[in-house]
């Protein structure tokens, strides 16, 4: 960090009087706090009507000896009201925040003399702040799409597991279908038996017995459709059920997956809280500090 010290300008006119020690010794140990000090800042220091002493930096230059105080400046304040005096001079002076303050300067019979202050920069702070408020808005947006997603991620899930209930539904109902076609086979073939042995007995009836052999026949050639219609349901139950099962294999190993893909966006959407905590507590910390110095 650069020092510009500025003491009397032979250009400025200034009253000749012999200086109060306390000022001497501010004037002395004034280039030692520049080196010890990390913050930009300048100091200067003031007789009751001007500035007589100035020193500063590249970032917070030293105002000009014979600077005439005023209303509203804090040297004026600190030497016309006996205070400290604590303000924060806005951007446009400097191009960043600069927090000022000024004391009074007493003689030995404790007489105002002037005033020392010294102006510091806020310029860390201010981007420290605007940093946080810009990644702590980032966040939140991150932040509210991860949380869409969680959403749209379980209602997915929960669709999953409807489908997958329903297709075990299906499964039952062709299970059933199946059992349904063995009880017709079973039928069946107990009617091609009832009707071979009423063949057979009208055969032995003979003439009398013409008229049940057509209906025994008949009876015989439904039963044998019956049982070739229901071997035809079962073998396409068989080849549904196949379907089904596998279409069920695949839903419950997606439905894994979802449920594995909503516990990982639920676990990111808490990292991503995290941050936006802690981004959201450096933007209040950074905050703070400026509020701090308004308020002092």
């Amino acid at each position: 960090m650069s020092t510009d010290i500025t003491t009397y300008d032979e250009n400025v006119e200034v009253e000749e009087k012999k200086l109060d020690p306390k000022m001497e010794a501010f004037m002395e140990v004034a280039p030692f706090l520049m080196e010890l000090f990390p913050h930009d800042f300048n100091l200067g220091i003031a007789d009751r009507e001007s500035l007589i002493f100035g020193i500063g930096c590249d970032a917070v230059p030293a105002l000009p000896i014979g600077y005439k105080l005023h209303e509203g400046d804090g040297l004026y304040e600190a030497v016309h009201l006996n205070q400290v005096q604590k303000v924060v001079l806005p951007s446009e002076i400097f191009g960043f925040p600069v927090f000022g303050t000024t004391m009074p300067l007493h003689d030995s019979k404790g007489n105002v003399i002037g005033a020392v202050g010294v102006a510091s920069s806020l310029q860390e702070y201010n981007t420290l702040f605007e940093i946080a408020t810009k990644l702590s808005e980032a966040v939140d947006q991150v932040s509210a799409t991860i949380e869409e997603m969680a959403s749209s991620i379980t209602n997915s899930s929960d669709n999953i597991h409807n489908i997958s209930g329903q297709s075990s539904t299906v499964l039952d109902s062709i299970n059933e279908i199946d059992k349904v076609a063995k009880m017709v086979r079973e039928v069946s073939e107990r009617s091609q038996i009832l009707g071979l042995n009423a063949s057979i007995e009208a055969a032995r009836a003979g003439e009398y017995g013409k008229g049940f052999s057509v209906v025994a026949s008949e009876i015989r050639k439904m039963a044998e459709n019956s049982k070739n219609h229901t071997d035809t349901i079962r073998q396409t139950a068989s080849t549904i059920n196949g379907l089904i099962s596998n279409l069920h294999d695949s839903i419950s190993q997606v439905s894994g997956e979802a449920e594995g893909q909503s516990a990982a966006t639920e676990q990111l959407a808490a990292t991503i809280q995290e941050i936006s905590d802690t981004a959201n507590e450096l933007a209040t910390y950074a905050g703070k500090i400026l509020n701090g110095y308004n308020q002092n």
